[in-house]
């Protein structure tokens, strides 16, 4: 009976020692659980901390550059450096000019340019702008001449592609050099405005919003400029001013330098001189008004522009040869119109002449239609169509009007890339309507930053 007592006290000491030490056993467990939990409830502090930390890092040093920069463009200004590149494949397609068979030239090309803009906040140039163009290119297309067979550019009173005008002549030269160098001030908010540099008499006259980009609009010259005025594009020393007193009404001034052309065999043999041979000697002088009144949201721009090249000019005779002792001025008048009659389409026409006495081309008239997002889903696309009649003098032994013909679409892949496809015809080449027609087509893309 005592021995009972005694195995049943053991068992009850067991069973209470095992119950304590389940007990023991559950805390522990549940004070480990506890402490896990607070330690990743503080290594997710940590994480947000440091995360934390991080941000005011990069906060702090974008602040510090931003007033760096701040500070740069307070004391020196802001520069803009924008450029671009046009690569194309141009193909053309005649038979006989000039009574001789013709050839067909076509071929790829290039043009980059690079420019920069400074906007200085230096004392006395604070309100102006300093402009720098550089340029290089190789490849004329269909455009130039070369070889022994007579090509389309042989005859062509306005040639077919003035991507090129600035590439030179000569086979793998990429023709890196400075197009333009400008400085421009402005004064009494924007009214008057002075140009001072190197830069070419067209971007001062007859712009046109439609018919004036050859890397996003038409590339024949026709539609680039009026073919009268552009005898006369050089990039040039150059003054220019604009008056713009009201938003509807501006007036620009220019007086450039002027090359003078070597002439053998007549009074001005001896007269040749570069542009920037005395400078201001006999300048080219021009002018152009422009109205641009707003219907609706409907903008238009109306311009009148005349000029005059200071130097003598050699006369032509009927075959369109310079006569020897005979001179005269060079000059000309234009008109050049834009205006938006939808969201969607826009007319654009131009008309100049000429003196008759000095000028191949007497007077030319072109116009034409842009259509924006003709196609639906496709608002940035661009659709243009532009006829042309180049007017030879009719004292010349050809004398009919050359036709141009010249339809494109700009395909706008994003905001920095374009495909164009673009087709021109050409009746009567060179004024003679015995010259069969010339038929070009295009492939361009155009790359902008």
């Amino acid at each position: 009976m005592k021995k009972g007592w005694i195995v049943l006290c053991a068992l009850l000491f067991i069973a209470g020692t095992s119950g304590r030490a389940l007990a023991d056993n559950a805390t522990i467990l549940k004070e480990i659980q506890s402490m896990k939990e607070r330690i990743e409830e503080l290594e997710q502090k940590l994480e947000e901390q440091e995360s934390l930390a991080k941000r005011q890092a990069a906060k702090t040093e974008a602040s510090i550059e931003e007033k760096m920069g701040e500070a740069l463009e307070e004391r020196f200004g802001t520069l803009e450096i924008h450029g671009g590149a046009i690569l194309y494949y141009q193909d053309s397609r005649t038979d006989e000019l000039d009574g001789e068979k013709a050839d067909s030239p076509s071929g790829a090309g290039f043009v980059a340019n690079l420019e920069f803009t400074w906007h200085p906040a230096l004392p006395v140039v604070e309100d102006g702008e300093f402009y720098v163009r550089i340029h290089a290119g190789n490849g004329t297309g269909a455009d130039r001449t070369g070889g022994g067979s007579i090509k389309p550019a042989d005859v062509l009173l306005g040639n077919l592609n003035t991507i090129a005008d600035d590439n030179s002549d000569e086979g793998d030269d990429t023709g890196l050099r400075l197009l333009e160098a400008h400085y421009t001030h402005h004064l009494f908010d924007e009214k008057l405005s002075i140009t001072a540099g190197k830069v070419g008499q067209l971007a001062f006259l007859d712009d046109n919003a439609f018919a004036n980009d050859e890397g996003m609009q038409f590339v024949g010259k026709p539609f680039v400029n009026n073919t009268v005025l552009d005898s006369e594009n050089e990039y040039t020393p150059l003054i220019g001013v604009k008056i713009q007193p009201v938003e509807l009404l501006s007036l620009t001034l220019i007086g450039a330098s002027t090359s003078r052309p070597y002439v053998e065999g007549t009074a001005l043999e001896n007269t040749a001189k570069s542009k920037y041979d005395n400078v201001f000697s006999t300048p080219f002088i021009g002018g152009q008004i422009t109205f641009s009144p707003k219907f609706g949201e409907l903008e238009g721009n109306y311009r009148l522009y005349g000029w005059q090249a200071g130097y003598d000019h050699a006369k032509l005779d009927n075959g369109r040869n310079p006569i020897d002792g005979k001179k005269a001025k060079g000059w000309g008048l234009g008109v050049s119109a834009d205006q938006k009659i939808s969201e969607m389409i826009g007319l654009f026409g131009r008309f100049a002449w000429n003196n008759e006495d000095v000028y191949v081309v007497q007077w030319e008239a072109s116009g034409g239609v842009n259509l924006k997002g003709l196609i639906p889903g496709r608002d940035e696309d661009n659709v243009g169509v532009g006829f042309a009649g180049l007017v030879p003098d009719s004292r010349f032994t050809e004398d009919d009007p050359e036709y141009h013909l010249e339809v494109y679409y700009r395909i706008a892949v994003t905001e920095n890339l374009a495909f164009t496809p673009d087709i021109q015809y050409v009746w009567n080449p060179g004024g003679d309507s015995d010259n069969d027609g010339i038929f070009a087509g295009m492939l361009r893309a155009e790359f902008n930053f």
